[in-house]
C-alpha cells in the first residue's frame, strides 16, 4: 500500500521551501495512520494538502496517510485498529454499523452530496435506473459505494440485482473505453472522472445518485473506542483537515496540487486545468452544497434522509440517524 513514508526522504529533498519546513515539523509529534478510501485521486487532495502543507504539522500531527483500495477495505482497516481516521462515503458506513458490531461515527462531512454519477456514452445513453435492466454497469470496486448505490437505485425502481451484471471498471476517465470496448454499457464513478470527461468534451450522459439515493456524500469516520480515548487528537485532525479545505477554496489550486506530488502519486499531475476544475466543481457542488455555515459539519437532514433510503431497500434497521455522526469534535475545531 503507498504511504507518505515510502516517498518522505525523497520528497524532502524535493521539496520546495512551503512544503520541506512543514513536513520537517512532523517528527516527533503523535504518529497517526489516516486512509484515502482509493489511492490518491485528486478528489482526495485536502487530506494529501493537509500533510505537504503542513496543516497536520501545526497541530502536533506526524501523519501517514496512506491509499486505501476501495470502501470495504478501507472500513476493515479502521475497524482493525490500522488507522485512526478514514474518509469514506455515509451509505458505506451505515451499511458496515448494519452487518457488524462496528462502533463507527462520522466526525466531519466534507461531501455534502454524493460524489457518485452514473455516465453513459449519447449514443447509447442510460438515462434512468429503469433503462439498467440487462446492462452491464461499471464500478469503482466490488462491494463499496459504487455497488451499494447501484443495489439501492435497483431496488428503488423494483429491478432484480441478477437483472445487472456488474465489471470493475475503476475511478478514471479511462472506464469510457470499457463502454466504446463493449465490455460495459454504463459506470458509475466519482465527481472528478466526470470533470475529466467534461474537459475532454466527451460524449456523455451524466446524472447523480443523489436522483435515487440522497444522503451524505463522504465524510471522515473513526470509532468511537478511538474518539473517547484521544478526543481531543480528532479535535486537532479535523482542524487541520478544515484548514486545508479553507487553502484550496482560497488559494489558487496549481501550487497546491504541485506541492502535494513531491510526496504523493497524484493520476494526471500535469492536467491542471483539470485538477483544478476538479476542486472548483467538488467545492460548489458537494463542499458547499448546503452554504458556507454547513462546511465539514454534519447535516441532520441528510443522514435522516440517507437512513430512510437504507431502510426502504431493507439494507438498515436502525431508526435514529444521530447514531452516525456527531458535530461535536467538528464544531470545537471551527472555533478554534
Amino acid at each position: 500500500m503507498p504511504t507518505r513514508r515510502l516517498v518522505l526522504k525523497a520528497a524532502l529533498a524535493g521539496a520546495g521551501m512551503l512544503s520541506a519546513p512543514a513536513v520537517l515539523r512532523a517528527q516527533g509529534k503523535d504518529k497517526i495512520t489516516i486512509l484515502t478510501p482509493f489511492a490518491f485521486g485528486p478528489n482526495f487532495i485536502e487530506m494529501m494538502n493537509a500533510v505537504s502543507g503542513g496543516f497536520f504539522a501545526k497541530e502536533g500531527l506526524d501523519v501517514d496517510l496512506q491509499a486505501g483500495r476501495g470502501g470495504s477495505q478501507t472500513l476493515q482497516q479502521l475497524i482493525a485498529g490500522k488507522a485512526e481516521l478514514i474518509r469514506i462515503s455515509s451509505i458505506e458506513q451505515m451499511r458496515a454499523m448494519a452487518a457488524s458490531p462496528a462502533n463507527l461515527v462520522c466526525v466531519s462531512t466534507l461531501y455534502q452530496s454524493s460524489t457518485f454519477h452514473m455516465v453513459s456514452p449519447k449514443s447509447k445513453p442510460i438515462k434512468s435506473a429503469e433503462d439498467l435492466k440487462g446492462k452491464t454497469v461499471g464500478l469503482v470496486s466490488v462491494g463499496g459505494s459504487t455497488e451499494i448505490f447501484l443495489d439501492l437505485m435497483l431496488h428503488k425502481v423494483g429491478i432484480a440485482p441478477s437483472e445487472v451484471k456488474r465489471e470493475v471498471s475503476g475511478d478514471t476517465p479511462a472506464a469510457l473505453q470499457f463502454v466504446n470496448a463493449g465490455r460495459i454499457d454504463c459506470f458509475i464513478c466519482s465527481i472528478n472522472v466526470v470533470v475529466a470527461l467534461r474537459e475532454m468534451n466527451a460524449p456523455v450522459e451524466v446524472w447523480s445518485t443523489d436522483r435515487y439515493a440522497p444522503m451524505p456524500g463522504q465524510g471522515y469516520v473513526v470509532t468511537r473506542e478511538a474518539l473517547e480515548k484521544k478526543p481531543d487528537q480528532f479535535v486537532r485532525i479535523l482542524r487541520a483537515l478544515t484548514g486545508s479545505v479553507n487553502e484550496l477554496i482560497t488559494q489558487p489550486t496549481g501550487p497546491i496540487f504541485d506541492r502535494a506530488a513531491k510526496i504523493f502519486e497524484i493520476p494526471r499531475i500535469d492536467n491542471k486545468q483539470e485538477l483544478t476544475a476538479i476542486v472548483k466543481t467538488s467545492a460548489e457542488e458537494l463542499w458547499l452544497s448546503h452554504g458556507r455555515d454547513n462546511l465539514m459539519r454534519n447535516v441532520p437532514k441528510l443522514w435522516a434522509e440517507g437512513l430512510d433510503t437504507l431502510r426502504a431497500s431493507n439494507m438498515s434497521k436502525e431508526t435514529n440517524p444521530e447514531v452516525f455522526y456527531t458535530n461535536t469534535y467538528i464544531d470545537q475545531a471551527l472555533k478554534s
